[in-house]
């Protein structure tokens, strides 16, 4: 059955909405349908570019997958990866798919493979012949290192490390639940029921701190209430910034769950009031206006379709 255009719910979604709704419009309307072989050459390009990725977002997939990977080793009762096959194999990850993107070999499957807007847009920091693509690569090199070297060693992880596989509640499982009609989507990276039957949530973080984690951990226990039918007040998530060894405890409890979910009924109540059915229209983009121009806009994948290059 043919996938079908609907309005559903993430952090994520709600993020870009707020922050720039002509991305919004090409990320989740205007790229829709793209990927179908001899559409529409607008919606393909617009696919084209969502597809895209940018080095900080790859190498954060890339220490989210490794960890996944080690996860489900230890599940799977497994060997898992030796300390240098685990870092090793990661930074190796990382250079396969810049040389993909590099070489172009991203076209023969741009939902696949890996396309950087950094060669795609020509940026300075990719200059093979100034040493500058040397610096920025090494950059990432260094931070998936760090951030792996972290789950191993960080002894604020142990629990996490040594929870029994009996005990996990999820593992990067894309999951969703319902809520007042529409589909919302709870990703949690990690979770698993304590011996005190509390439920531990984690999140894996490769970058700074932002004022929306906490948000989406909140949404987590949300979806733990929902999900798993855990004790609002026995859920406790945790931001895990591996690259500088911070951890961030939240523990919402019901009145933090609450406001959570508030927020998401706000934010879908406002997405409905411009939602289309991009199986069958167009719809319009001024209805999703462009931001003024700014340095997020340097680094938006669709900066070429707003003439922002």
């Amino acid at each position: 059955m043919a996938i079908q255009h609907e309005l559903s719910w993430s952090a994520s979604r709600a993020g870009t909405f707020q922050s720039c709704p002509r991305k919004y419009y090409l990320d989740y309307y205007g790229s829709w349908l793209g990927w179908q072989q001899g559409g529409d050459p607008a919606r393909r390009q617009a696919w084209v570019l969502k597809k895209m990725t940018r080095m900080p977002m790859l190498a954060g997939q890339i220490v989210h997958e490794a960890i996944e990977e080690w996860f489900i080793a230890k599940r799977e009762g497994r060997a898992q990866p030796s300390r240098p096959e685990f870092i090793d194999g990661a930074v190796q990850r990382l250079r396969d798919d810049y040389q993909v993107s590099k070489q172009g070999k991203w076209r023969r499957r741009p939902a696949k493979m890996c396309h950087l807007a950094e060669h795609h847009y020509q940026e300075e920091r990719i200059d093979e012949a100034s040493g500058a693509a040397g610096t920025y690569g090494a950059q990432y090199k260094e931070r998936i290192i760090a951030s792996l070297e972290a789950f191993l060693d960080m002894p604020e992880l142990a629990p996490a490390r040594e929870a029994d596989p009996s005990t996990w509640l999820a593992c990067e499982d894309m999951t969703t639940f319902d809520f007042q009609g529409t589909r919302v989507f709870a990703i949690p990276d990690f979770a698993y029921r304590a011996e005190d039957g509390s439920v531990h949530i984690w999140d894996w973080k490769t970058g700074t701190p932002r004022a929306a984690d906490e948000f989406q951990l909140q949404v987590y226990a949300g979806y733990a209430r929902e999900k798993w039918n855990a004790d609002p007040e026995r859920v406790v998530g945790f931001d895990a910034y591996l690259p500088t060894r911070e951890i961030v405890r939240v523990e919402p409890g019901a009145a933090g769950m609450d406001a959570a979910l508030g927020r998401i009924a706000e934010s879908i109540k406002e997405m409905t009031a411009v939602h289309f059915n991009a199986d069958r229209e167009d719809g319009d983009p001024d209805k999703f206006p462009m931001i003024e121009q700014g340095s997020e806009c340097s680094s938006c994948n669709y900066r070429e379709l707003c003439d922002r290059t």
